[in-house]
């Protein structure tokens, strides 16, 4: 693991200096809010908690370190000014709020929310461990994959894009949660806008078994299917639900033949669907119809293999 020994100074102090130093014993903060803590003991709190044994990730952009007691993680930017002024605030951005931040340090070194669970990242060269651990997200409950795409939708609501990669994604087997930690803005890179895609190529990232892959497959399409029930609004656009995009990518990846009849009429009912949904909206007695064209649209997905 690359160590970087940039400096940041702090009153003629350096902030996060030296990487890696001696374990300290920190204080639990049952109780206690980190971020109610006076600034100068946030500040040493932080800096202690920069150690081998706090280390939990590395991505393209920054190393993230657990502080010790606490439910938060602190977040360092691989490159920074050589130097800058500790500045901590916390008042931030819908754009940090999305990412989790709770408060920020200056030079993009920010506090943010741990969560428990593993990336499936960590299994991706491991093709045995990533099978068991891809079927055990096909195992969790359609409400763990609705929590997973309103996330993303809040994220389009406010301009910006989930970052779809192995390592931006905190799995919770044990609490059926998955958790996306990393977005970006629309303006910054352009790129088709499709949710539930991206939320199918994060979740069988490296490769996954036939078998899981489908039951993915079949999640994802119930959890988009949930937005469209009747009385229920959307959680984004009705236009964004990608239902064709997912079929294309999940015929890919199965190897599946011929698919573009059932596609082309997945498509077609798709449209239909979305109509009677717009409708519904302001008009309750499409109600019935609404349903019976779920059910159609249901059936058809399931071909999909």
């Amino acid at each position: 693991m690359k160590i970087n020994s940039t400096n940041v100074i702090l009153n003629n102090k350096q902030f996060f200096g030296h990487r890696f130093k001696p374990s300290i014993q920190l204080p639990c903060f049952r109780g206690c809010n980190l971020l109610d803590l006076p600034e100068k003991d946030i500040f040493q709190r932080v800096e202690e908690s920069i150690t081998p044994e706090n280390f939990i990730g590395q991505g393209m952009e920054a190393e993230v370190y657990k502080i010790k007691g606490t439910e938060y993680c602190v977040r360092i930017p691989l490159i920074r000014g050589d130097a800058c002024r500790f500045k901590y605030t916390k008042q931030l951005s819908p754009i940090d709020k999305i990412n989790h931040v709770v408060a920020k340090l200056g030079c993009g070194v920010s506090i943010i929310k741990f969560f428990e669970g593993e990336t499936p990242k960590k299994h991706r060269d491991n093709m045995i461990h990533r099978y068991q651990f891809q079927e055990k997200i096909s195992n969790m409950p359609v409400k763990s994959y609705s929590n997973l795409l309103h996330q993303i939708a809040n994220a389009i609501n406010n301009e910006m894009l989930f970052d779809f990669s192995g390592g931006n994604l905190i799995v919770d087997i044990k609490n059926n949660k998955l958790t996306a930690v990393d977005f970006y803005g629309i303006s910054d890179n352009p790129v088709p806008i499709r949710p539930l895609t991206e939320m199918y190529s994060v979740l069988t990232c490296y490769g996954a078994h036939q078998k899981t892959g489908k039951k993915i497959f079949n999640n994802i399409v119930n959890a988009g299917l949930e937005e469209f029930k009747p009385t229920k609004i959307p959680c984004m656009d009705i236009d964004l639900f990608d239902f064709e995009d997912l079929c294309f990518k999940r015929c890919k990846d199965s190897c599946t033949e011929n698919h573009e009849k059932i596609i082309n009429e997945i498509s077609r009912q798709l449209k239909e669907l979305k109509s009677i949904k717009k409708a519904e909206i302001i008009d309750k007695t499409k109600d019935l119809l609404l349903e019976q064209n779920i059910s159609k649209l249901k059936n058809l997905l399931s071909k999909i293999h």
